[in-house]
């Protein structure tokens, strides 16, 4: 019957053609190895584990020679076969090197860490990988590795300080003025051993301090300096500080002028005040003394000039909450600078005034420093200002606080304005 002899015929050609596709199916299954699903890759048969890491790349950014960082990368089975860890090595940069807690074998969607250290010891780029290399069907695998370092200048650090009572430490760590034995204190005078700049005493974390633990051979001294000392007045103003430290620079140094406080202290009245071209004069004297004299290489930086318009309500302050002070009372036994501390009905006048030329006097530092420093390539001396307007950024804009002033004379820094002052000094020293 042609019609059965029909539909039997389709029936073998559809059985033959299922038949075939299934068998050309399981062949390349076979030369595949046999990948299922349980996350193994094989060859010739055998299953394989796969390694994966948290990250390809680590960049470890800028450090400075002789510092580290460490980042950490995650190290996962991923398959359901353990993962046999020949080795885990850094290659390339030897600023690069690694630890970790993996064992040999990492069990099947089991992780480990490996932690990575960049610490360059010299300066420029760096490169290289961290090689994790295991039975994973993708090792060995890599994380590359990046990070720059710059380098300390090669010459040691020389701090020289041009200054007046506060770089001399002065009174640093008088506690009281009411009791006769209060008067030994306040008559030390001079505490070097607390100073901002140099100060070695375990209280105070110096400039020099700080310059040390960069650099162990650094040193520095403000010989040059002296209490009373004024930017422009006096026998010790700027210039002639200026000139004694060229004549003993032998080698590049770096110069803080810590100026002003007494340019403001130290006149009679308002009327007495120094004039935008009076200031700006004194401190072009002494820039140039520095900027023509210092050995290429050398840097200058202007500490601005303190807050002294704020010197009575912080004394007043004080003597209200220590009873071992009496503020007022000192300033006008001792006459210190009477300009701010003085009571009266002018207070209000007088304290503008200091506000409106210790803002200026401090402009006029920025200003000179951009001017001066902007020929350091044929003075070969880098001039800064350390001055920032914004509130207790810098040293002319910090807002001491009670205790931060002696508890002595009510006007220099204690320790802890000591400590506040380099703070503000260092972070703003380029």
């Amino acid at each position: 019957m042609p019609a059965a002899d029909s539909k039997t015929s389709v029936r073998t050609a559809a059985t033959v053609m299922v038949t075939a596709t299934l068998a050309v199916s399981l062949g390349a299954l076979a030369a595949k190895g046999g990948k299922g699903g349980d996350g193994g890759d094989g060859v010739g048969g055998t299953k394989l584990p796969v390694a994966s890491v948290s990250a390809t790349s680590l960049d470890f950014g800028s450090l400075q020679a002789g510092e580290s960082s460490s980042q950490t990368v995650t190290l996962s089975n991923s398959s359901r076969i353990n993962l046999n860890i020949s080795s885990i090595a850094v290659t390339g940069s030897a600023a690069f090197s690694s630890t970790n807690d993996c064992p040999a074998t990492l069990a099947a969607k089991a992780r480990c860490r490996i932690q990575v250290t960049f610490a360059p010891t010299a300066g420029g780029a760096a490169q290289g990988s961290l090689v994790i290399t295991s039975n994973a069907s993708n090792s060995p695998t890599a994380v590359a590795l990046a990070g720059f370092a710059t380098q300390l200048p090669t010459a040691t650090v020389r701090v020289e300080g041009a200054g007046d009572s506060i770089m001399r430490g002065y009174n640093a760590d008088c506690l009281g003025n009411v009791s006769f034995f209060d008067l030994f204190c306040y008559g030390l005078g001079d505490q070097n051993e607390h100073s901002f700049l140099d100060g070695w005493d375990a209280d105070v974390n110096s400039i020099v301090d700080r310059y040390k633990r960069l650099d162990a051979a650094a040193s520095g001294g403000k010989a040059a300096s002296a209490s009373g000392s004024e930017m422009r007045g006096g026998g010790n103003n700027f210039a002639t500080q200026a000139a004694n430290i060229v004549a003993s620079a032998s080698a590049p140094a770096t110069v803080f002028v810590e100026l002003g406080g007494n340019d403001l202290c130290n006149r009679s009245s308002v009327a007495d005040l120094y004039t935008d071209a009076e200031w700006e004069s004194a401190v072009r004297a002494g820039l140039d003394t520095l900027t023509n004299g210092l050995p290429d290489g050398s840097s200058v930086l202007l500490v601005s000039v303190p807050r002294v318009q704020d010197l009575r309500a912080v004394g007043v302050a004080r003597q209200r909450a220590d009873s071992r002070v009496d503020c007022t009372s000192f300033w006008a036994a001792y006459r210190v600078c009477r300009i701010a501390t003085a009571g009266g009905t002018d207070l209000a006048t007088r304290t503008a005034a200091l506000d409106e030329r210790q803002g200026a006097y401090n402009r006029i530092l920025g200003e000179l420093a951009t001017e001066y420093n902007a020929a350091a390539d044929s003075t070969g001396v880098e001039v800064v200002s350390e001055y920032d307007p914004v509130a207790n950024a810098s040293a002319g804009s910090f807002q001491f606080q009670p205790y931060d002033i002696s508890g002595g004379d009510c006007f220099h820094p204690s320790l802890q304005g000591q400590n506040k002052i380099a703070e503000l000094v260092w972070g703003n020293n380029p």
